[in-house]
């Protein structure tokens, strides 16, 4: 068996010359990329943390900063492969014609598919990195580095990366033009900024809401990241990773089939 014989979903190991190929994007405008990542977290841990903290009292005696450092390393991220497979990705396909010119070569729409859902994930480890960087700087005032579990979190992010860039690159992909970009906006971004678990825990909720907000994936990332900042895993945390797994796989398989569809019939 060859390499172009290993295939899943029909991605074969071509797509990490995708993957290259926006790498070395990236290498060129890192510059004006690290913004963002670093100026967030900190505008959100003072005026989120720090501000709106002293008004709010958690069970446990636990400071709100503490409760919100989970939160932020699944929500801040999560943007930049939402940047990435929303945004990046509808102007590579529709604007700058790169998606066509890849798939000239030896490289498959499922390859090129494979390689912006990794490059997505990947983006969404490296935000995680810069931020898990600026929570330590805050860490020896305000006690957010708990466990050394916590050093797991990128590895969790790679892996939820690969979700949240799959179910982003399937809307691209069937999205007709840019302005329909603002819809995953509403539909998807929004509830998942609120409703995850980021902000207050989602048992909280009205049971309606609450049974909803269980199939955002966001949810299962930030308990999984609580269990980890608070080094206090649990079982019920392999529910939630398999939860992610699955809804990657679902989402990776018909985001082949979507893709296929745009760029070629």
């Amino acid at each position: 068996m060859t390499p172009s014989d290993v295939t899943l979903a029909g991605i074969s190991y071509r797509s990490y010359h995708v993957w290259q190929r926006n790498r070395d994007v990236f290498k060129r405008l890192w510059r004006a990329e690290l913004v963002p990542p670093v100026i967030e977290p900190v505008f959100f841990i003072l005026a989120m943390g720090l501000g709106l903290g002293a008004y709010v009292e958690l069970e446990g005696k636990q400071d709100y900063i503490q409760f919100l450092v989970p939160g932020m390393l699944a929500i801040f991220p999560m943007f930049a492969a939402i940047g990435e497979c929303l945004w990046g990705a509808f102007f590579r396909m529709n604007r700058q014609g790169t998606y066509h010119a890849i798939i000239s070569t030896p490289v498959s729409v499922e390859d090129l598919t494979g390689g912006e859902i990794l490059w997505g994930a990947t983006r969404m480890a490296m935000s995680t990195v810069f931020i898990l960087a600026i929570v330590a700087i805050f860490s020896p005032v305000y006690d957010l580095y708990r466990s050394p579990l916590i050093l797991l979190v990128p590895f969790v992010a790679l892996g939820a990366g690969i979700t949240f860039s799959a179910v982003t690159l399937w809307y691209t992909a069937m999205a007709p033009s840019i302005n329909s970009l603002n819809y995953f906006f509403t539909l998807f971004i929004t509830p998942t900024f609120w409703f995850g678990g980021a902000f207050f825990p989602p048992d909280k909720l009205p049971e309606g809401i609450r049974v909803a907000a269980w199939f955002i994936p966001t949810t299962h990332l930030v308990n999984v990241y609580r269990g980890l900042v608070e080094g206090e895993p649990r079982w019920s945390h392999l529910g939630d990773l398999a939860w992610l797994a699955v809804v990657g796989a679902v989402f990776t398989y018909v985001t082949v089939a979507a893709m296929r569809r745009r760029l070629i019939t």
